[in-house]
């Protein structure tokens, strides 16, 4: 024995001498055959876990050292080296129980306080973060990176001008790392210091030349800040040149190109971020917004569907429980066109509800409640449902921007009866008298929302349409409301603009006041806004000053909008950011037109059509499964008995019979609309959209019908009575990745699947039975397991799971989750929950917080 240990020993210390020379592969092929040799030899377990950390394989490390650290758990060195792989691997909450383990070991130790408020700033405690930070610098003020990684905290905090100042302390501490430059010069830029941030990037440049880093933001800054093309395309292309797949270097050359109109270059790049990046979401927008920009909007659509992955979008992702509409047949069901983005959008997009009334039994349209007014003037044959409140029942949902695809809209082939929405006639009589007597009345509009990126030049200022007033006879009427009134009071000498009075559009509804207004002028002259829109859809005359590279509705090189024919003109700056030759062009054109020149009124003819161009499948956006759930109006206890056995109950997968004896199966499908999802949510975590999941024990069919919105389910539930509830169920919400079987689920290797991703067992007494008729497929393709279990776990099942090398965890799960999808805030069961083991298998990386585990 004496002998084996020291040959062990021996051999440990060898191996790490190989490690400290930098034999990092070598070093772990035998610090694993040491253990595999010697497995109670723990002393291996910490340099191995370095080793892993060492060539980025954190998941072993974390293994590693976690396993090490239960062994010796006053090793501070080693809660350190684990909390770096727990943060590297995304477990941010485990990371901050390792670091505060470290620091109540070693309280004087800034590394421990440091490393605590990267876990902190990870799991979005930043107030917890910040604290940590401000000891680790009081135990050592000179720490470039504890102030570099503060900085970073403050940016993410929003404090940007400190963040600034201590960017610039960690640089006095040491003025020799580029990254500072970088993210000091990055919000630079955000305070509007382009000028000092460019020189910041030229010295991280010095620094570290070709950094990628440094040189596509010096591109973006120079492209978006001083206007200099050139300099930022050779920025980006240097990056190209270093890293042929450069994500965001990809992209802004081809958004420069579209910004500098050489479509055919923008195409190309295009086509080549695409081909590196298939699945992005940034290189799916910018290919969106080019190819609808050049009338391609067959393939453009197509990438559209990648909006719902953009960050920060104005209205999120949603979970409505139901089918997507992709085009089928809806005659005899009901379907949600649902709200997104901005009202200007809305605007836009309103004009295909009236083809959908057409091929669906019944339309609910949701709407913002500031455009319900408006649109219950024009639009008939809907439901109308207001945006942020319960929804009526629905079968099929579709976002409104959407329809557009699904309705396979082309440039030439975009449904516009103008007008199709309308002023309120009581509103058009009150402002008749209230406008300014006689003259040429124009409205104008000319600030959108300050701050956005889509707004970036597209707005002008007010005093660019002095040209306009000038024309003898004209009147200047404004529509402006919020941003950019305060330009009223610096017109230039001689210019003339009337307002509408405080209580213009001041009430709840949107836009009432300015389409009654718009009935009495001669012309709407409007930067590219929701008025614009506005305009359009009431088929009045609107012209509308456009900058070099617009939005993609409004395309290149045509004076005509496809949206808004025959009353829409469009005046395009020539040369970036000419707003002056662009607003001369359209006084000389108002001039003729007040003379009696009505044919000023119509754009050019459009240009021809060009033919679609044949395009690489475009792939559907992988949308995450896990989404804020929409409300749903409840339904009448009269209206959900079905027979004499079987209720039915408006639920997030839609309407499901279930029977009337399980009364807290109906309690909480009657009061929440859902069962268990905690359990759903649980199984969605473990697996990818596509892949292929199998539930035993299935019941009523609700989680499986909830999971084959994603996944490939096969469903087996052995009590009869209840299979043909899931029959039934199948049938009245339509086709989904669901195949239910007429077996009990005991032999599912019969089955022989090409993959199985996931085991479902949801009646604690099956889960033995089921995993030995399934030890075949468990061997094959090592799912993750997902078993209904007792408050105490039955020893046999651990020993079990234990054996098919699986880790297990505890998964309690309450009958009442808030929020739900009913929005019920009432517990109908306080207190009841139930206990499933979540396994996965050795080897497969668990991000699991909070749960306890058992194997």
């Amino acid at each position: 024995m004496v002998d084996s240990q020291q040959q062990a020993l021996a051999e440990l210390n060898a191996t790490k001498a190989v490690h400290l020379v930098g034999k990092l592969e070598e070093a772990i092929r035998r610090y694993q055959a040491l253990l595999k040799a010697h497995p109670t030899f723990a002393d291996v377990l910490h340099p191995l876990g370095i080793a892993f950390q060492q060539i980025g394989r954190h998941a072993e490390a974390a293994e590693a050292i976690g396993h090490w650290v239960t062994l010796v758990p006053q090793d501070y060195d080693a809660l350190i080296n684990l909390s770096n792989s727990l943060l590297a691997l995304g477990r941010a909450a485990e990371a901050v129980q390792v670091s505060q383990r470290a620091a109540a070991l070693r309280p004087d130790a800034a590394g421990a306080h440091a490393i605590l408020a990267q876990a902190l700033h990870a799991s979005r405690d930043l107030a917890g973060a910040r604290d940590s930070y401000e000891r680790a610098l009081a135990l050592e003020p000179n720490s470039a990176e504890c102030l570099f990684n503060f900085a970073n905290l403050l940016v993410d905090g929003g404090l940007v001008e400190e963040a600034v100042e201590r960017y610039r302390d960690a640089l006095k501490v040491r003025a020799d790392l580029p990254e500072v430059y970088v993210n000091l010069a990055n919000n630079l830029v955000r305070l509007g210091k382009a000028d000092e941030a460019i020189g910041y990037y030229h010295i991280a440049l010095r620094l570290r030349p070709g950094m990628p880093e440094a040189l596509v933001n010096l591109g973006n800054a120079l492209f978006i800040h001083t206007g200099d093309l050139d300099g930022a395309r050779r920025c980006f292309e240097a990056v190209i040149a270093r890293v042929p797949t450069y994500r965001d270097a990809l992209n802004n050359l081809t958004s420069l190109a579209m910004e500098a109109g050489d479509m055919v270059t923008a195409v190309r790049h295009a086509r080549r971020m695409l081909e590196v990046h298939p699945r992005d979401q940034l290189m799916h927008t910018t290919a969106a917004g080019l190819f609808m920009s050049l009338g391609q909007w067959e393939e453009g659509w197509q990438h559209f569907e990648w909006r719902w992955l953009r960050p920060n979008l104005p209205v999120p992702l949603r979970d409505f429980g139901r089918p997507e509409w992709r085009g089928e047949d809806i005659s005899g069901k009901t379907i949600l066109i649902h709200h997104e983005q901005g009202l200007g959008d809305s605007i836009q997009f309103v004009r295909f509800v009236q083809q959908v009334v057409a091929r669906a039994a019944q339309v609910v349209l949701e709407v913002p409640s500031n455009l319900l007014a408006l649109y219950r003037l024009a639009i008939t044959g809907v439901t109308f449902a207001t945006f942020g409140e319960p929804l009526p029942h629905f079968d099929v949902h579709i976002p409104i921007m959407s329809l557009a695809r699904v309705l396979c809209a082309t440039v030439d082939r975009v449904p516009a009866p103008i007008p199709y929405l309308k002023a309120d006639p009581d509103r058009v009589n009150a402002w008749r008298d209230r406008l300014p007597k006689g003259g040429f009345r124009i409205g104008v509009v000319w600030q959108g929302k300050p701050g956005t990126g889509v707004d970036r030049g597209r707005s002008f200022g007010l005093e660019h349409l002095a040209p306009v007033a000038r024309v003898p006879g004209v009147t200047l009427i404004s529509l402006q409301k919020g941003f950019g009134l305060d330009q009223l009071d610096r017109l230039p000498d001689g210019m003339k603009v009337q307002t509408l009075g405080p209580d213009f559009d001041e009430g709840p509804d949107a836009f009432m006041d300015t389409v009654a207004v718009m009935q009495h002028l001669d012309l709407i002259i409007s930067s590219d806004t929701s008025v614009a829109h506005l305009a359009g859809a009431l088929g009045c005359p609107v012209w509308v000053p456009l900058k070099f590279a617009p939005d993609w509705r409004w395309m290149r090189n045509r004076e005509d909008s496809p949206w808004y024919p025959r009353t829409m003109r469009l005046f395009r700056q020539t040369t970036a950011g000419d707003w002056a030759g662009v607003f001369q062009r359209l006084a000389t054109e108002v001039a003729l037109l007040k003379d009696g020149d009505a044919s000023r009124l119509s754009p050019a003819a459009p240009p021809p059509r060009q033919p679609p161009l044949p395009f690489p499948p475009v792939p559907a956006p992988p949308l995450p499964a896990q989404r804020p759930p929409v409300l749903v109006q409840r339904m009448t206890p009269s209206s959900a008995i079905v027979d004499d056995d079987t209720r039915e109950a408006m639920t997030r997968v839609g309407a499901i019979h279930y029977p009337s004896s399980d009364r807290i199966l109906g309690g909480c499908l009657e009061a929440n609309g859902e069962w268990l999802q905690g359990e759903v949510a649980a199984c969605i975590c473990a697996l990818e959209p596509g892949e292929t999941a199998v539930e035993v024990g299935a019941g009523i069919g609700i989680q499986a019908l909830a999971l084959s919105t994603h996944f490939k389910v096969h469903a087996f539930e052995p009590d009869m009575h209840l299979r043909n509830l899931i029959q039934r169920n199948i049938a009245n919400i339509g086709h989904r990745s669901l195949t239910l079987h007429q077996e009990d689920g005991s032999d599912i290797d019969a089955l022989r699947l090409d993959s199985l991703n996931l085991i479902k067992v949801s009646i604690g007494a099956l889960g033995p039975g089921v995993l030995r008729g399934a030890r075949s497929s468990i061997l094959l393709h090592r799912p993750c397991l997902y078993l209904r279990s007792d408050v105490k776990p039955d020893q046999a099942m651990l020993d079990l799971l234990r054996e098919m090398d699986y880790r297990v965890w505890q998964h309690r799960v309450p009958l009442h989750a808030e929020p739900n999808f009913k929005g019920n805030n009432v517990d109908p069961f306080p207190g009841v929950c139930v206990y499933n083991l979540i396994c996965v298998p050795v080897g497969r990386l668990a991000v699991l917080h909070g749960l306890v585990r058992l194997v």
